[in-house]
């Protein structure tokens, strides 16, 4: 009986032994540093961490209809139609900061905030209406808000520089230019026409169509852009033309092959932009340089998310980009989506190691 113990005790020792030992050359063996280097890395990018904004944020009793957006630096201004208000958002966390209207009548097709003031395209109510950008308070309006004599009808879309203040519906075959040296924001009405940017045609075809769509206008770089995503016209002014050729500014029409647009965002930076457009009947989120927008190439986008298993988009998105955030409109809330990185990369053991 005692020899059978000791030998069992030794075979025990020596299976230790050897247990030790192969763990011991096992580790060594896996995380032995080998010197490498990485061939290529592939950037796959894709929209995740989705997220949305609806009414119950504004408060109780309040409405949203997102027909537009603007994104200035740390704050989203969001035309609400059917809350007759420009709502503001943080544009980092999309949490409600206050809102600003003129009594019944902002029924808010666009906005744009540029200098001191909050331009807001009012749609039925024929006007563009001014507001102070600190305070929020109600000062003017371009045009006379009534169809008589009124040089703002149907106000669907708006945009400004620190010079001009730009005013598009489906009424007029023109974009109207006002003069903001020349307004008087004491004044009930500003309706004096700097300039007239011809077209050639109605915008969109139908002189309602404005107060059931939403519709962009932008300057990028040196020319003011206006899109017509039903027919993928692209129209654009050199807005350095303006001041001297008034009426006469020359106009580029352009359509790109299979590409409407229906929003353009800024980027990352200056060089770069989104684009909110419909190509081959699929709705596209397209990141690309300015030079290549300007250039109508939507062959080689830097980035492009489209729907999918997990990704749904709204059909007719106006969108901006926030810190590799995509936040666009959908009817009755406001969606948003990280952008994510997941790289794939490719690696080799370095030549000529010993």
């Amino acid at each position: 009986m005692k020899r059978d113990i000791i030998i069992i005790g030794v075979a025990t020792l020596g299976l230790v032994a050897c247990e030790k030992t192969e763990l011991r050359e096992t580790t060594q063996d896996r995380y032995l540093p080998q010197p490498v280097d990485t061939v290529k890395v592939t950037d796959n990018y894709y929209l995740d961490g989705y997220s949305a904004c609806t009414a119950t944020a504004l408060g109780e009793g309040r409405t949203l209809n997102a027909a537009n957006l603007f994104l200035d630096g740390a704050e989203l201004y969001v035309a609400n139609f059917a809350g007759k208000c420009v709502d503001v958002f943080d544009a980092e966390s999309l949490k409600y900061k206050r809102s600003m209207a003129n009594g019944e009548r902002t029924l808010a097709r666009d906005v744009y905030v540029e200098g001191d003031h909050v331009f807001v395209a009012a749609g039925d109510s024929r006007e563009v209406q001014i507001f102070d950008r600190k305070t929020g308070a109600y000062l003017s309006r371009l045009g006379t808000g009534n169809w008589q004599g009124s040089n703002v009808s149907w106000a669907g879309c708006v945009c400004a520089t620190k010079r001009f203040a730009f005013v598009r519906d489906s009424k007029e075959t023109n974009v109207r230019v006002f003069d903001r040296e020349a307004l008087d924001l004491k004044a009930a009405n500003n309706n004096t026409v700097f300039a007239r940017l011809a077209t050639g045609g109605n915008f969109i075809g139908g002189r309602d169509e404005p107060t059931t769509e939403s519709y962009d206008m932008e300057v990028i770089g040196d020319s003011l852009y206006a899109f017509v995503p039903r027919t993928g016209v692209v129209y654009a002014w050199n807005v350095n033309e303006i001041a001297d050729k008034k009426d006469k500014t020359p106009v580029s029409v352009t359509t790109s092959g299979g590409v409407k647009i229906r929003s353009v965002a800024r980027g990352k930076d200056d060089a770069t932009l989104f684009v909110a457009m419909q190509k081959n009947g699929n709705t596209l989120l397209a990141e690309m340089t300015v030079a290549d927008f300007q250039s109508r190439n939507f062959g080689a986008p830097l980035r492009q998310f489209a729907a999918d298993s997990r990704v749904t988009l709204p059909s007719q998105p106006v969108i901006a980009y926030v810190n590799e955030r995509l936040v666009m409109t959908n009817g009755d809330k406001l969606e948003r989506w990280e952008i994510r990185n997941n790289p794939s990369y490719i690696i080799q053991p370095k030549k000529n190691q010993p």
